[in-house]
């Protein structure tokens, strides 16, 4: 960061600097022109004077009028338009008091100007460049100080092309001050930016796509292996209609690349969920036994199978209100599932015929939420917590509604999954337990402070779950 000396040195201290010398100035000049009848010291008394007028004229111009107005736009202030501004008002007041009281001829001046103006700008090329460089980078507006950009070209004059992305933390009439996501500082000159490819990875409206490239053997299901891993991106904090997805993009070294794809808010946000999609793709591929392909051929997943104690099919039915008899029909049709933290488990909206009943681990239910700290993003906000003995997903279990609520996994956890295909052949034999089934969705109801405020909602559940498993 810059050291300015503003920060350093208060404002009432800097006030009374420039009141101090102001003084004595005007005090020079009374001096020299009352004490000295000499025509020289009159005019130099006279020219200090309109020097210190023209000064505090600027000065108060900047205060009263310049910083408001420039202050409602997008530059930063005091910054490059104030500069701008500033300067010309100085080279306008130096010119018009070189006239009006040291009598230069301004035809004179302007000739001489103009041949000590060509030998300047041969000398000042770059400074030039980037002044006028400059001047464009701020009339576009295309990025401000606060904005994560992406620079690609030539940045350091060798061969080939270059990226680097960085914050703008500042911008002057010669360089745009960066700092990367490392804490590191780099300036660029003003016209090595106008002349490379700049993105703007906020404008224009903060949501940017992100994505992310695997390849993996050849296999039979592949659906399911694109459906597992989107519903594990899920874990990701995203907007309900920008969803993560998956999907097969092309194929490379005998395998199968898929494209991994998700929305992000602000560049920070994106790396992040980059980290994490990296870690839970390895994470779910090694659970289905999935190789990655690389150049020096496939991994080796290693895959853990979860067993089940014995009798805890039966606890389960026992906590949820069904008979225990059942437990050896949803033997074979129940699924078990392990979790790591920070991997979706059921997106909102999403369809959905299963009952999750937790095992082991911690679980939230969530909902996304903007936050500007620790950096601009998305986050969760909890709505609760879940943990072993805890259920949820009985609605689209039982009535084939979409997931009403995303849950993301908080730590390592292990899941019992009841589908509707393993439970349906038991409620066909024992309807009557359709009852127990509403008092479930009552108990879920209550425990997220939905209780059904009509007499009629249990009948509606039970029309619906008869009609959902044709009874």
């Amino acid at each position: 960061m810059f050291r300015d000396l503003r920060s350093a040195v208060s404002s009432t201290r800097r006030f009374a600097a420039f009141g101090l010398l102001i003084l004595a100035l005007g005090l020079g000049a009374y001096v020299m022109g009352t004490q000295h009848a000499h025509p020289r010291f009159i005019r130099a008394a006279g020219l200090l004077f309109w020097v210190v007028g023209a000064y505090l004229g600027i000065r108060i111009f900047t205060y009263v009028l310049l910083d408001p107005l420039l202050s409602n736009r997008k530059t930063d202030v005091p910054g490059f338009a104030r500069d701008l501004v500033v300067f010309a008002l100085y080279v306008a007041a130096a010119v018009l008091l070189l006239h009006q009281v040291g009598g230069v001829n301004l035809g004179a001046l302007l000739g001489t100007g103009a041949i000590a103006a060509a030998v300047v700008g041969l000398s000042l090329q770059e400074t030039l460049g980037n002044l006028f460089a400059g001047i464009s980078l701020n009339l576009d507006e295309a990025f401000r100080p606060g904005d994560w950009i992406e620079v690609t070209g030539n940045l350091r004059g060798g061969a080939g092309q270059e990226t680097f992305v960085g914050q703008v933390e500042t911008m002057t009439w010669r360089s745009v001050q960066m700092v990367t996501e490392n804490g590191d500082t780099t300036i660029f000159p003003n016209r090595i930016l106008a002349q490379a490819v700049v993105t703007n990875l906020y404008a224009p409206s903060g949501l940017h796509r992100r994505t992310l490239k695997v390849t993996v053997e050849p296999h039979g299901p592949m659906v399911k292996t694109l459906a597992a891993l989107a519903q594990a991106l899920g874990g990701i904090p995203h907007y309900p209609d920008h969803k993560p997805e998956v999907v097969t993009h092309s194929f490379d070294m005998g395998g199968v690349v898929l494209e991994l794809r998700w929305w992000a808010l602000g560049w920070r946000h994106g790396r992040a969920a980059n980290f994490q999609a990296v870690r839970l793709t390895q994470t779910v591929l090694n659970r289905l036994g999935i190789p990655l392909l690389g150049p020096h051929g496939a991994t080796t997943p290693h895959v853990n199978p979860i067993v089940l104690k014995e009798g805890a099919i039966r606890d389960i039915l026992k906590k949820i209100g069904l008979p225990s008899e059942w437990s050896q029909e949803l033997q074979e049709g129940i699924v078990l599932r392990r979790a790591a933290p920070g991997e979706g488990i059921i997106r909102e909206g999403d369809p959905g015929e299963s009952l999750f009943m937790v095992m082991t681990g911690t679980l939230q239910v969530v909902r996304v939420a903007e936050r500007l700290t620790p950096y601009t993003g998305l986050y969760w906000d909890v709505l609760a917590e879940l943990g072993p003995g805890d259920w949820f997903g009985e609605g689209s279990l039982l009535t084939g509604a979409p997931r009403s609520a995303t849950i993301v996994a908080t730590s390592a956890c292990e899941l019992v999954e009841l589908p509707k295909a393993a439970f349906e052949q038991s409620l066909k034999k024992d309807p009557l337990v359709v009852e127990r089934l509403v008092d479930l969705m009552e108990s879920r109801a209550q425990r997220m402070n939905q209780a059904p405020k009509t007499g009629h909602v249990r009948d509606e559940w039970l029309a619906q779950i008869k009609h959902w498993f044709r009874l």
